[in-house]
């Protein structure tokens, strides 16, 4: 019995959702041949269903009557407790698939955001650098002013004194 559960479910929800007052006493479920468990005398088999789809929730059991409940009319009603389970089996497959993109884009981000801190880095280093060369450039070009100005104003001396001596 318990090597095609599934399809004893789904033959029985079946059952059960066809019935006026979605309810039938247990003993009268079918089996894979649709033959009821009752007309075998094998009770305890059809007990063992019915607590099998209890547990499920999609029956409950009241005694000897099983009645369906809001849950596995759904069930029943999207085809079937295989149906259900391939579909739910699909959604939790989809729902892994998506934590796993997700979880990999959030690592891309965590690497790009670190790319993007190092290179921040690198510029400021950059910036440090540049602003210390134009420093040393602004300090040469003043010494150089400067010594232009000391060897303009020594030439300008020097031709002075030339000038004194040659006319003298």
């Amino acid at each position: 019995m318990y090597d095609n559960l599934n399809q004893l479910i789904d033959l029985n929800l079946e059952l059960l959702s066809n019935k006026e007052n979605n309810s039938e006493f247990f003993y009268e479920f079918l089996n894979l041949e649709k033959q009821q468990f009752q007309q075998l005398g094998k009770f305890r088999e059809s007990e063992r269903l019915a607590e099998s789809m209890q547990e499920k929730g999609l029956i409950k059991i009241d005694k000897e009557l099983a009645i369906l409940t809001e849950f596995g009319y759904k069930v029943a009603k999207i085809g079937g407790w295989s149906l259900y389970l391939k579909a739910k089996s699909e959604k939790e497959k989809k729902i892994t698939s998506e934590n796993q993109e997700k979880d990999k884009l959030e690592l891309d981000n965590l690497k790009l955001q670190k790319d993007n801190l190092e290179y921040q880095k690198s510029i400021r280093a950059k910036e440090e650098q540049i602003r210390k060369l134009t420093r040393d450039n602004l300090r040469l070009g003043n010494w150089d002013i400067r010594f232009r100005w000391y060897i303009a104003i020594i030439t300008f001396v020097i031709g002075f004194i030339i000038k004194y001596f040659i006319e003298n």
